[in-house]
């Protein structure tokens, strides 16, 4: 009778356990997924790149044609061209500029109108409600402008039509005879945009209301 330790050397060794990753193994198991993934991958790198370069001719050519653009027609041409473009939101600036130096004001706030809708998100769109603000004083038309200036004021009060909108506003509520409310606002101006243009205007707006003489007051 064999004893337990002989029975133990007699008992034969099981084969080694394989707990490693195996490349070989996972290729066979998982080959048409990873094919498949890869097919996809290739397809969308290339349709990504197509669309890319589609882009960009886009805005080279709308580029191009903003750049060579002199007169109205031709900055009409831009905006019926290229829609979508950065240049076609340039155009409408450049059209409104020059129906502005021609005195055609609501010619000039049309186009600008249409800017702030279809381009909201250009990097000129605080220019474009300035644009209007300024349109709409120069027709005479004072509520409108103070309604566009607050606008700035309200969405864009860091950009760089917020303090021409704030100067601007002191002068139109001057000459609607709001004195207190355009010292006040000349005030801000003075506080908020020192050692600047728009400090040295506002400082000779608020001496000339204050030396302006007071109506008289009626003896009862």
């Amino acid at each position: 009778m064999s004893s337990p330790a002989e029975t133990s050397q007699q008992q034969p060794t099981p084969p080694p356990q394989h707990t490693g990753f195996d490349p070989v193994e996972f290729w066979y198991l998982h080959k048409t997924k990873i094919i498949g993934l890869t097919i996809l991958f290739v397809v969308a790198l290339v349709g990504y790149t197509a669309y890319e370069l589609t882009q960009r001719s886009a805005r080279e050519a709308a580029n191009k044609a903003f750049a060579e653009a002199k007169t109205a027609d031709d900055y009409k041409k831009v905006i019926a061209d290229h829609p979508d473009q950065i240049a076609a939101g340039n155009a409408q600036l450049k059209l409104a500029e020059l129906y502005r130096n021609e005195g055609k004001y609501d010619e000039a706030i049309a186009v600008l109108r249409t800017f702030t809708e279809k381009h909201p998100a250009h990097p000129l769109i605080a220019g474009g409600w300035l644009g209007l603000g300024q349109n709409a004083e120069a027709a005479g038309k004072i509520d409108e402008a103070l309604t566009q200036y607050q606008k700035i004021l309200t969405t864009f009060p860091t950009s760089y039509a917020a303090p021409f909108a704030l100067l601007s506003q002191g002068r139109l509520q001057k000459a609607k005879g709001q004195n207190d409310a355009a010292k006040r606002t000349f005030e801000q101006v003075i506080s908020q945009y020192k050692m600047t243009f728009f400090e040295f205007e506002a400082k000779r707006e608020l001496d000339a209301l204050n030396k302006a003489p007071k109506p008289p007051v009626e003896s009862k």
